[in-house]
This record gives C-alpha cells, structure tokens and sequence, in this order.
C-alpha cells in the first residue's frame, strides 16, 4: 500500500485516519488513545501535522483540541491516498482483544472467551484498567465494567487502580465507570472515588467509542447517551437501562 511505504510511522498514519478519513476531532489525550499510541507520539506526531498545515488546532475551554485542515494543498491527494484503505487506523489486534477479554472472564465478567488466557494474570486493578481501556472499541465490555466493579468494590486498591488507568490514558473514562457503577448500585463511595480522575477541562461531550463517527452515530448518541455520562464528556449509543439491566443480571457478589 502506497501510504504504508510512504509513511512507515504507525502512530502517524493512525492519527491521519482519524483526522482526515473519520474526521475525528479531539484532543491529543484522546487522540492517543483513540489511535492506540502513547501521549507523547500523539503529541509529536499532531504538532508535526499543524506545522506542516495538515491539521488546525483550537482551544475547547483549558483543552488544545486539533481537526483536519480541509484547505491544505494536497488535501484531495491525502483524501484518495485515505480512501484506498492504505492509512486507515487498523484495529487492535485479535489476540490482544481476546487476552483482556480472557482476564476480564477470570475476574468474573460474563464475557465469551475463545480460551482461557496463558498468561500471568495482572493484579485486579490492573485488568479493570485494560477493560476501560478496552471498552472503547469493545461495547459488550463497555456494559459489562459497571457488574464487575460492582462485585469486586470492596477488594479495589484505589492507588493502585487509579495508577493503571493514568498509565493507560483512561483517568477520565474509569471515572465515568466508577461514578455510573456507584449510580446504579446506589453507592456514594464510588462516585467518591471517581472525582479525582474527572478532568475538569473538559468541556464539550465527545463520542466514547472509538469508531463512533459520522452523522447517524451522533444523532443516535444525542439521544441515548446517559446524563452521568454527557456530565463527565462523553456520548455513547447506549442508554442507562442498558447498563443497568447488566448490573441487575451480572452484578451479584462473586
């Protein structure tokens, strides 16, 4: 493929996808995990993008947030280039899904494994962490994280937990699980712990999912997206009965 030769940094033809093909906009937190890179190539790579005129970057309250240029010279040329499939942001690999996804059955989540991951299992509060981080691509385990919070609320070492979702770029969206799981179970100490991940510069809800782009998945988002969740800056396709239907099925003590 023409583009991959060109541009043999992944996390630069990931972060193109998003801006040009998915018209993703966002900020360089976001984008990172969108694009599933660190912070810091996120960063270089979009900051390269602006200064080459591929991407504008604008304020969103205390955020830097950064689009595609649409007047950029060779914009059709990155279009068509884009539109081949040849830079299109490729999706987590199977193997890696499944690995969290085995972890996340280990710990209780009724969740379809292929086999039972061979692996060390990471401690508890490391594996919550993968799911969150998991979940954005994933929507089954997006609605099953509140059930297994839930059963395993009285074990979690909050240092710990809130050490590996920093470590994964997901502070933000374990903060959402942990205030929405205390929500639906009716337990003030989860929202508690959830404040000190919330980032307070976030001002405008924006998709949780990954691939959740275009017209008809916001339109769809705008109307179920739970209020707890546009609170904390997000939309998603998938309403508070939802996640509490799974709670009420999944969420007795393990």
């Amino acid at each position: 493929m023409l583009l991959s030769y060109l541009v043999t940094s992944r996390a630069r033809r990931r972060l193109l996808g998003l801006l040009w093909e998915d018209e993703t906009v966002g900020s360089v937190s976001e984008l990172a995990r969108q694009a599933g890179v660190s912070f810091a190539a996120a960063h270089a790579e979009l900051e390269a993008m602006r200064a080459e005129g591929l991407a504008l970057s604008e304020r969103a309250g205390a955020a830097l947030v950064y689009r595609a240029n649409p007047r950029y010279r060779q914009a059709g040329l990155v279009r068509r280039l884009l539109r081949e499939g040849a830079a299109r942001s490729a999706p987590p690999r199977a193997d890696d899904a499944e690995k969290v996804r085995g972890w996340l059955a280990t710990v209780g989540a009724p969740l379809l494994v292929s086999r039972p991951p061979r692996d060390r299992m990471p401690p508890l509060e490391e594996v919550l962490a993968e799911g969150v981080a998991l979940s954005h691509r994933d929507a089954t385990v997006a609605r099953l994280l509140p059930p297994l919070i839930w059963r395993h609320r009285d074990k979690l070492d909050q240092a710990r937990l809130s050490r590996a979702a920093t470590g994964r770029n997901e502070r933000q969206a374990l903060g959402f699980f942990l205030a929405l799981t205390g929500l639906l179970g009716g337990d003030p100490r989860l929202a508690a712990l959830s404040e000190p991940l919330r980032d307070h510069r976030r001002t405008r809800a924006r998709p949780f999912f990954a691939r959740a782009q275009g017209r008809m998945a916001r339109t769809l988002a705008e109307k179920r997206t739970p209020a707890l969740a546009r609170r904390w800056g997000y939309l998603m396709n998938m309403d508070l009965d939802s996640f509490a239907s799974a709670l009420g099925k999944h969420g007795e003590a393990a």
